[in-house]
């Protein structure tokens, strides 16, 4: 029974809480069902906000973690049905000390571990690891034994999932020593509750993050020197833990990279930049070591940077976490590390691990074949929560037998409790969390604060993404909070002023460049769909022609030639708004916007960023336009159209214009004056007898129809209309002023040469054509069938415009040289196989 009375706490809201039993932890209630001290502040506030509040708490939380970014991780775990539970797990200062003080000497165990085994192997010549678990393991890295040079510190970043047991001890579940790198989840979890419960937060003391990491940026700082340069190297987008990687990046003013972004030139490692190749001095390492170097493993890293291990064997290159040092990871430490801790440490073990047994010894095979059903059969070293195996045992046994010095078998013992929130009330269950620590220049330290989750009673822990805070309160005895203020002054005292930005990754221009056209790509398909359900629901005949729909509709989605104009107008309509598949869709569309923006993320305004998310986000698009009524379909497609309309306005008014903005602007205007042309050419380009039609089709597709009735006060013709629409550099929405903005923004590129560019000189050729010709002339048609120099004039834009969009590739995006040619082909197809969610 708890007792309630001290902090009168809410009873409604505590009924389903399990008061712990005699023997079971919990971290809100001692054994006589008394709030703990350090939970009192917690829980008056549970008090006072109630079921209404908690939840209106949990709702907050969905929201900010989305605006962190999370919707835009292809394969990141969304908010949406997640249940956020707004109860953070609070530990004193003192207990926090006593675990952080075993996790500082379970990341130095680790650290040792792994140098001795890559050079003096004294704990294998000791007999206190066995030879098969390093040798016979897939993580063990030959071609990073024996270097001349080996690394000074083998481990920067150290993570460990770390539960409580029943009786109160702390225990290690798992290292993390393979690119680690969770910390974004971290910080952007932690921003998210101390918005969300700010109230609890600051009245509890919670301890601060800010000093942790300004020691790492101080190690990181002086291992690059004062000019260095620090990257950190995730796989991309479709990784799971891209939104972490991409998170941390900001936070440490690191830049973002891929394996494709960087190649090794004379030993050491350098990143494609518009300014040619900058060098890495220091890199963190969010990719696996087995897919990092190509050279040294073809088959699993065919995506890495090739000869990245030789950069880092030369030592001009210094790679946190080391490669190699997965060979450690995950279990691999658990049956051996108290012996290790002795013999490298000098030092009894201050963390026990949770039972682990090392398959390869024939003992421990026998006995996890005896007690089948207590143990879990794992992978020692990769992310695979369990492995398969046969089912019976003689099959089993000669299974262990083959491969078992790969495998550990594993428990989790019963686990402590923590009040959460199910939406209804609160009650206890068991928890886990993961820590994170990394090296500075005072040792290693370790963050206050996890990410924790609840668990359901006898099942193993999950992964880990967005989870439950812990914090850790404020002791009089601990560092003031100043001191990482004081630090990160000094540290940004000697910042030089830059505007430049000539140091933009290729990749990422590249990024930005299809953003823009696939953002424009999207609007003109989405103009189109409204132009034609405006048209239908109108009720005006010859304005819903099904021919000048059906032409429309074409200009996005080749329609059926054996199916007449209704029929072809509805199928090509229904392609457009449903088909994921079509490469033109609304669906499909959204699918590479998404995929580019959250690559161009960096180089956006975070409010850029949200007009983009509101869009991918919907859905009524990601459900294939499941609309029964046209006026429902006609809310989607405005709502959409205003969505590109505030991200074009915000990234004209807040994207500062440097050359990630140049880049995005190209490829508006390069898109944009591609379907004007386009659009001239079909449209305006046939004569036809009802042509008045197709004329206000167009203009309404430009949205000029009030432009044009402001000027001409009279019913579309041919030639004012293409005036507006071709020759108009006063017109947005027109083709000469597409070509003026393109040759303005061209003229400002990078250049190692005296005269302009191949791409600047094509613009600027087109622009000058399209400035001498006559409006009249283009309307002309001597053959009453086709306007021929209206046609030419369009197909040579086309022309000219792709051949733009194929130099500035080839001039800014593309490499020539073998090594980085290989890079770019492997970037562009999806991975073989992708490594689970931490």
């Amino acid at each position: 029974m708890l007792n309630l009375t001290k902090v009168g706490a809410p009873k409604d809201l505590l009924q389903g809480y399990a008061a712990p039993t005699q023997g079971v932890h919990d971290e809100a209630f001692d054994h006589t069902g008394a709030p703990k001290p350090h939970w009192h502040d917690m829980l008056q506030w549970v008090e006072q906000t109630g079921r209404d509040g908690l939840r209106e708490a949990s709702l907050d939380l969905d929201r900010l973690r989305t605006e962190s970014g999370i919707a835009f991780a292809a394969n990141a775990p969304g908010t949406e049905g997640y249940g956020s539970d707004p109860l953070p797990v609070v530990l004193t200062g003192k207990d926090w000390a006593r675990l952080a003080a075993g996790i500082e000497q379970r990341a130095s165990l680790a650290e040792a571990a792994i140098a001795d085994t890559y050079t003096q192997t004294r704990t294998i010549s000791a007999g206190l690891i066995p030879p098969g678990l390093v040798y016979g393991g897939p993580a063990f890295g030959a071609h990073c034994a024996g270097w001349e040079r080996p690394p000074r510190h083998w481990l920067h970043i150290y993570e460990a999932n770390v539960a409580r047991t029943a009786a109160g001890e702390w225990i290690i579940l798992s290292d993390r020593l393979d690119a680690p790198l969770g910390d974004g989840w971290l910080l952007a979890n932690r921003i998210a509750f101390a918005q969300a419960l700010s109230e609890p937060f600051m009245d509890i003391g919670v301890r601060r993050l800010a000093s942790h990491y300004a020691g790492f940026q101080a190690h990181l700082d002086q291992m690059m020197g004062w000019d260095g340069r620090l990257a950190l190297l995730t796989a991309g987008e479709n990784d799971p833990r891209f939104f972490s990687h991409a998170y941390f990046a900001r936070y440490m003013n690191a830049a973002l990279v891929e394996p494709a972004d960087i190649a090794v030139r004379g030993g050491s490692a350098f990143v494609k930049t518009l300014d040619g190749l900058k060098r890495i001095d220091v890199l963190l390492r969010g990719v696996p070591d087995r897919r990092v170097d190509a050279l040294h493993r073809p088959g699993l890293a065919a995506f890495g940077a090739p000869a990245l291990s030789l950069a880092a064997r030369s030592g001009s290159l210094k790679i946190a976490n080391a490669i190699g040092s997965a060979v450690f990871a995950r279990r691999a430490l658990a049956p051996f590390a108290h012996r290790l801790s002795t013999f490298l440490l000098g030092e009894d073990l201050l963390l026990r691990d949770a039972p682990c047994l090392w398959l390869g010894s024939p003992r421990a095979r026998e006995q996890v074949i005896n007690e089948r059903a207590d143990w879990r059969i794992q992978s020692m070293t990769s992310f695979d929560e369990t492995e398969d195996v046969p089912q019976d045992d003689e099959s089993l046994a000669g299974h262990l037998a083959r491969i078992g010095e790969r495998l550990c078998a594993v428990q989790t013992p019963p686990l402590a409790q923590t009040p959460v929130f199910t939406g209804e009330g609160v009650t206890a269950a068991p928890w886990m969390m993961r820590v994170f620590a990394c090296r500075t220049g005072d040792g290693w330290s370790v963050v206050p604060a996890a990410v924790a989750t609840s668990l359901q009673p006898g099942v193993h822990q999950g992964s880990l993404g967005f989870g439950k805070d812990v914090w850790v309160r404020q002791d009089d005895a601990q560092a003031p909070l100043q001191a990482a203020s004081r630090v990160m002054d000094e540290q940004f005292s000697v910042a030089h002023t830059r505007r430049t930005g000539r140091d933009l990754l290729s990749r990422v221009a590249d990024e930005v460049y299809w953003l823009g056209r696939n953002a424009e790509r999207a609007e003109g398909v989405l103009r189109t769909l409204d132009v034609c359900l405006t048209r239908h629901l109108d009720g005006n005949r010859v304005d819903a022609d099904p021919e000048v729909l059906s032409i429309l509709i074409e200009a996005h989605v080749k329609g059926d030639k054996d199916l007449d104009w209704p029929e072809r107008h509805r199928a090509g309509l229904l392609s457009l708004v449903r088909d994921p598949e079509k490469a033109g869709s609304v669906p499909a569309i959204l699918q590479v916007l998404k995929s580019g923006a959250m690559r161009a993320r960096a180089s956006i305004s975070g409010e850029s960023w949200r007009y983009i998310d509101r869009l991918c986000s919907d859905r009524r698009w990601q459900t294939g336009g499941q609309v029964r009524q046209s006026a429902g379909l006609a809310r989607m497609i405005t709502d959409a159209l205003q969505s590109l309309a505030a991200f074009a306005g915000s990234a004209q008014e807040n994207l500062t214009r440097n050359y990630a903005w140049r880049f995005l602007e190209i490829g508006r205007r390069l898109e944009r004056g591609i379907q004007i042309a386009l659009q001239a050419e079909r449209l305006a380009g046939p004569v036809r007898e009802n042509e008045e039609t197709y004329l206000r089709a167009w203009l309404s597709l430009s949205d000029s129809t009030s432009a044009y009735r402001s000027r001409y006060m009279m019913t579309a013709r041919t030639t004012p209309v293409i005036d507006l629409l071709v020759l108009d550099e006063t017109n947005p929405r027109s083709l000469a002023f597409q070509l003026a903005a393109l040759e303005r923004v061209l003229s400002e590129m990078p250049t190692d040469i005296p005269y302009r560019r191949s791409e600047h000189r094509r613009a600027l050729a087109l622009l000058t054509d399209l400035r001498l010709c006559d409006a009249d002339v283009l309307a002309k048609s001597k053959d009453g069938k086709t306007r021929a120099a209206l046609a030419e004039l369009a197909k040579r834009a086309k022309a000219d415009l792709s051949e733009v969009s194929d130099l500035i590739s080839r001039s800014f995006f593309a490499h020539s040289d073998a090594p980085e040619a290989l890079a770019a082909q492997g970037r562009q197809e999806p991975l073989v196989q992708q490594d689970r969610l931490p």
